[in-house]
């Protein structure tokens, strides 16, 4: 099935760039020059294209027999009315509720406040990493392991790298990844629970 998006980037002394697709929710597609179906004019940003979608040996999404189309020939459809704010989503309260929880935890005396240095130290590296994930698999360099990524929203900061897979349009369709996330999360709640219990013996 082929897809279509806009060129959003594009460096023309190397021969490549990046296609955003039309639905913004997918990732941006990288783009080589040799990719074109046909020989013709040197692409530019924003001119409208249609290409079938692969996954290459660096973990990219890459297109293939790439094709220009025309302004009658994009699906997408202009706007008659503006769109109306957007609601929080179910993640977007889940991630304040957590930190407000925390800090409500840590207040109570339940929890250390180191426990809530850590979770936002593991935060902040989390954004970092994903950042420099999404970075490496556009350029070709070396990637962050998915385990390292996991570890550390095991380590309080999934709220962090949900924000990045949003932010960076990054780990947001690749569904065996997405799925280990989530029991991330159930088990850092497990954890919390688990050190605000008469079971935790350690001192924090």
């Amino acid at each position: 099935m082929r897809d279509q998006g806009r060129l959003v980037e594009w460096f023309d002394d190397k021969g490549y760039g990046f296609i955003q697709p039309n639905d913004t929710n997918k990732e941006r597609v990288f783009l080589h020059i040799k990719d074109f179906a046909r020989p013709g004019p040197r692409p530019i940003v924003g001119c409208a294209l249609e290409y079938i979608v692969l996954l290459d040996g660096q973990g990219r999404f890459r297109a293939q027999q790439v094709t220009y189309l025309k302004a009658s020939q994009t699906g997408v459809k202009p706007k008659t009315k503006a769109t109306p704010p957007q609601k929080h989503s179910v993640m977007q309260l889940a991630c304040m509720a957590y930190f407000v929880v925390l800090t409500v935890l840590v207040i109570a005396g339940l929890l250390s406040g180191l426990v809530l240095l850590l979770i936002c130290l593991m935060n902040a590296a989390s954004y970092w990493f994903y950042a420099q994930d999404k970075e490496a698999a556009q350029l070709g360099g070396r990637r962050v392991s998915e385990q390292t990524l996991h570890i550390l929203a095991f380590l309080g900061g999934w709220p962090a790298a949900w924000l990045a897979q949003q932010k960076l349009r990054h780990k947001t369709q690749k569904q065996p990844f997405r799925k280990v996330y989530f029991c991330t999360i159930a088990l850092n709640l497990l954890l919390i629970l688990w050190l605000i219990s008469p079971l935790n013996s350690l001192p924090i």
